[in-house]
């Protein structure tokens, strides 16, 4: 049986999810023993830097459609790790760390950073740097140009002289 190797592929949004899939499962070895996934530990550390936020406010900040988040918070305060209230309006939910919650985050979070580490030391710290600041810029971006103009108006304003295909593959 062979192997196939890692491909550079023609779409941005294929690589992007190359990528996503290979941090994920460096971040997640060392979640592992502690029911908790990559997501589920990022949900933990935005609730730190923002109590009381609403599951639409946790997605948006994470960059995660709703209903993911909701399944994240929803195994998070199965767990005992988050709590949610009723917010302005009985459908809002507002939602915080319990100190459960804290103490998990607190306990996870030389591990966390051992992978944060080991990330860096892979890609150099100069290009892990570069890439999260790259990878933020660009969420932001086509989150607002999503918003602005949507997916189809903009697939109709490219031009057809220039395909977006020639311009993908670099190798290094």
């Amino acid at each position: 049986m062979s192997t196939m190797k890692l491909m550079s592929l023609p779409c941005y949004c294929a690589t992007l999810r190359q990528v996503a899939r290979s941090a994920t499962s460096l971040y997640e070895e060392v979640l592992a023993g502690s029911d908790l996934r990559a997501t589920q530990y990022t949900a933990l550390q935005v609730l730190e830097l923002g109590p009381s936020l609403t599951t639409s406010e946790l997605a948006e900040a994470i960059g995660i459609d709703p209903t993911t988040a909701t399944r994240a918070l929803a195994l998070l305060r199965k767990g005992g790790l988050a709590i949610d209230t009723v917010g302005s309006d009985r459908r809002q939910r507002r939602w915080s760390l319990t100190s459960q919650g804290q103490v998990q985050l607190h306990k996870l979070r030389p591990s966390w950073e051992a992978a944060q580490r080991a990330f860096e030391k892979r890609l150099g710290l100069t290009g892990a740097v570069a890439l999260k600041n790259a990878s933020y810029r660009a969420a932001r971006r086509l989150t607002a140009g999503r918003a602005a103009s949507g997916p189809l108006q903009e697939a109709v304003a490219l031009s057809p002289t220039a395909p977006s295909t020639a311009r993908t593959h670099v190798d290094t």
